[in-house]
């Protein structure tokens, strides 16, 4: 496989080097861990923030360096006006939270606070320019991503024979029985190289439903597609993730259409079993019914709900489920908050005293109930508008079918959430809306 050219239409050049670059970039913003950390957050969500800043600082260098000569379609200016309001309603609901600090840096480990999506946004829209400009990088970026998921797919592997491997510089000590000093649970291996396994898997779903695309695209040969695909398959089926097994199916039905719906029937059988196995061997004691298929990602539901109705319009600032969380706990009262921690809270008691509280999740696990909880309901129609248009581009460009990749992210986000961990990939598919007819990898 190799490009077709090394320049744009109107000549100019792209070096090698800047492919080399992007694909390094891309890959690192998978795999990369800092395994010197002391926290989730810094062990495996900044690195990868870290990595995304500096693909943008490419990205504006790259238009920096043609800007009297670059041309910007009207559309980009539309998606610029939605990311603008999205993000003004979310610096007004950062301001009006009753944790500003939280709302504007986000949580520990899911880090997506209001500088997190101001990053997102210059992705977003720098790499919509960088693509148009330069179609050419286009397979630096997608090289960067497969290799990453490759990458990540292999690292499950040992930890599904030793749950005690984190790839950290504390790998294999123990904090207690089950936890390592990473904080990382037995039962969230296989990790990789995030801070949870449904992370790890949705990344391994989302690369897996891109590759089969690319393919589609005629962008990788098929003896490439295969070797991709095999071990991302593999890993994804042992990740213990039921969302993410469904996300890479509504993936791949998607891409298969309905000509090729029997092909596909085998492999959708196979993981439904396994989804089965899945629900069936993980008892919560206390749960029945729905309550157990959802893991009781039902009570966070109804908490959401109850966090919504006390602030419709603007939200709580992101992370909206941890900073509500103490505030909706209990019908009766409501507390006196003094600290919020990434792990933990204070209040002080009727009686003068100083109670921590821990914080049983930083997520409602929904897309849409985390959404308005963090940014209202005003927010969460600018940033429907977001998608909504983002999709319309895709949907109407020869890249339609990286459109898969954005509807196994939204699937996967029914019973999940969004994390400054994975994010980017999604909106990813959304930035190779460019108008160009060219197929950027050849077989």
């Amino acid at each position: 496989m190799k490009n077709k050219d090394s320049s744009d239409k109107k000549g100019f050049p792209i070096t090698q080097r800047s492919a080399i670059i992007y694909t390094l970039l891309f890959t690192l913003s998978i795999v990369i861990i800092n395994p010197w950390g002391s926290s989730r957050g810094e062990i495996w969500t900044q690195p990868k923030c870290a990595v995304l800043a500096l693909i943008v600082i490419c990205n504006l260098y790259l238009l920096w360096k043609n800007w009297p000569t670059l041309h910007i379609p009207k559309s980009w200016f539309t998606c610029k006006l939605l990311w603008e309001i999205f993000l003004l309603i979310g610096f007004i609901s950062t301001l009006l939270s009753p944790f500003p600090m939280r709302s504007l840096f986000g949580q520990d480990q899911m880090g997506d606070g209001w500088l997190y999506w101001l990053l997102v946004a210059a992705f977003t829209l720098s790499n919509t320019l960088v693509l148009r400009r330069y179609p050419q990088l286009l397979p630096a970026q997608l090289y960067g991503f497969l290799i990453g998921g490759i990458l990540l797919a292999l690292s499950t592997f040992p930890q599904l024979i030793d749950w005690r491997i984190d790839y950290t510089a504390t790998t294999g000590q123990l904090l207690r029985d089950n936890i390592l000093v990473s904080t990382i649970f037995q039962n969230h291996q296989p990790i990789g190289f995030y801070s949870h396994r449904g992370h790890a898997a949705f990344v391994l779903a989302a690369i897996g439903v891109m590759t089969v695309a690319c393919r589609q695209l005629r962008w990788v040969s098929l003896p490439t597609t295969v070797t991709i695909i095999i071990p991302i398959i593999i890993a994804l089926l042992l990740a213990n993730t039921r969302m993410a097994l469904v996300a890479f199916i509504v993936g791949i039905l998607y891409l298969s259409g309905r000509k090729y719906y029997r092909r596909v029937i085998p492999i959708i059988l196979v993981f439904i079993l396994m989804i089965g196995v899945m629900t069936t061997t993980r008892q919560i004691s206390g749960l029945s019914g729905i309550k157990q298929m959802t893991s009781d990602r039902i009570y966070l539901w109804e908490l959401a709900t109850r966090g919504i109705s006390k602030r419709p319009l603007f939200g709580w600032g992101f992370n909206g489920f941890g900073i509500a969380y103490p505030y909706i706990r209990s019908l009766k009262n409501t507390p006196h908050v003094v600290r919020l921690g990434h792990l933990s809270y204070d209040v002080v008691r009727e009686n003068g005293n100083l109670h921590t509280v821990p914080l049983i999740t930083y997520k409602a696990h929904n897309l849409i109930l985390d959404t308005i909880l963090s940014v209202g309901i005003l927010g969460m129609l600018s940033y429907t508008a977001l998608w909504g248009y983002g999709i319309f581009l895709l949907v109407r460009s020869p890249n339609r079918k990286l459109l898969a990749v954005a509807i196994a992210y939204l699937v996967f986000t029914v019973t999940w959430f969004e994390c400054a961990q994975f994010t980017h990939i999604a909106w990813w598919t959304l930035s190779v809306s460019v108008n160009t007819s060219s197929k950027p990898i050849a077989e």
